[in-house]
């Protein structure tokens, strides 16, 4: 039996409600087992999401050139620009690097507890996206597409779980310990949080019957989220790496609306006949997300400067969680 056959919605969405439950069992067994036992299953999550990540025919194409979550032609409004997803080129170098350096660490190097608690949510957080790698495809269809949101949402929660341990002992790594173990996982939580409300706006923009109205407010509401998420989780946690994810991410989506009205004003001056904003999917409110995403992102790049700076000013370690 292939993998494809066995990817069916319901076993797809029950796998992830078992994989949450088993949180608990998973960070035991990271705190407990032994050392090399802990580094090889950490480094086997990470090369599953690898592969998943790596298999053709998810709904990607979709966000470039006219598809329907595309910045140019979409109908949703958190449609960031093609250049924020090369973000991912550091996530998973950097992950990569996260997880093959601890075979060159003694169990009894200070940081090895740190780590094993931050292992049970990543090595979760792994497996969740591949789960989203399997959900995020054409055959899943009406609110069956919402599982993807959720795939994508509980990876981001539980790299939330494993970010608040390591912010919260800052002074129990080094600068190059934070670089090599928990810059990528900051990264990471950073961009699944927003490519989970991306997910979410284009999960609702193809419902079919989805109007221009609920689209338009769903894409308000995410960006507002948005925002106020990356200015909250920097200001508590001491963490501007997060709000410049965020930051780089509204920006993109703040681009991907330029385009998307560069595109219409394109339109008019050749002659074709437009609608009113309102009654073109795609085009209500994307004056008004333009606006509201560029002011998210200076004001999350606002708070990693601020934040930045008190941290500074108080002796923590720079670079910063």
């Amino acid at each position: 039996m292939s993998l494809a056959a066995l990817n069916y919605p319901p076993l797809v969405a029950l796998s992830g409600l078992g994989l949450g439950a088993s949180l608990p069992a998973i960070s035991q067994f990271a705190i407990t087992s032994p050392w090399t036992t802990v580094r090889i299953v950490n480094l086997v999550s990470y090369g599953i999401n690898l592969v998943s990540v790596g298999r053709p025919g998810r709904m990607d194409g979709q966000a470039v050139d006219d598809g329907e979550l595309a910045p140019r032609t979409g109908k949703t409004l958190v449609a960031p620009s093609g250049w924020s997803f090369a973000i991912w080129g550091p996530i998973f170098l950097g992950e990569l690097v996260s997880v093959t350096a601890p075979f060159f660490i003694k169990e009894s190097d200070p940081i090895v507890e740190l780590l094993r608690k931050t292992y049970g949510p990543f090595i979760t957080a792994q497996l969740f996206q591949s789960l989203w790698c399997a959900a995020f495809r054409p055959k899943y269809k009406g609110s069956a597409m919402f599982i993807s949101t959720g795939m994508l949402s509980a990876t981001a929660f539980h790299l939330s779980k494993a970010h608040a341990i390591f912010t919260a002992n800052p002074l129990l790594y080094s600068n190059l310990q934070y670089g090599l173990f928990f810059l990528p996982m900051a990264l990471h939580f950073g961009w699944t949080t927003a490519a989970s409300l991306v997910n979410l706006n284009g999960s609702v923009a193809l419902q079919k019957g989805a109007s221009s109205t609920i689209i338009k407010y769903v894409g308000h509401l995410s960006v507002l989220a948005a925002t106020v998420l990356g200015i909250y989780i920097a200001k508590t946690r001491d963490a501007p790496v997060f709000a410049g994810v965020i930051s780089w991410a509204l920006f993109a989506v703040a681009d991907g609306m330029k385009t998307r009205l560069a595109a219409a004003a394109a339109a008019a001056i050749d002659g074709k006949k437009l609608k009113k904003d309102k009654d073109v999917i795609g085009l209500e409110g994307a004056k008004t997300q333009y606006i509201l995403s560029t002011a998210g992102a200076m004001l999350n790049g606002l708070a990693v400067a601020f934040v930045t700076g008190t941290m500074s000013a108080s002796s923590k370690s720079v670079p910063t969680p």
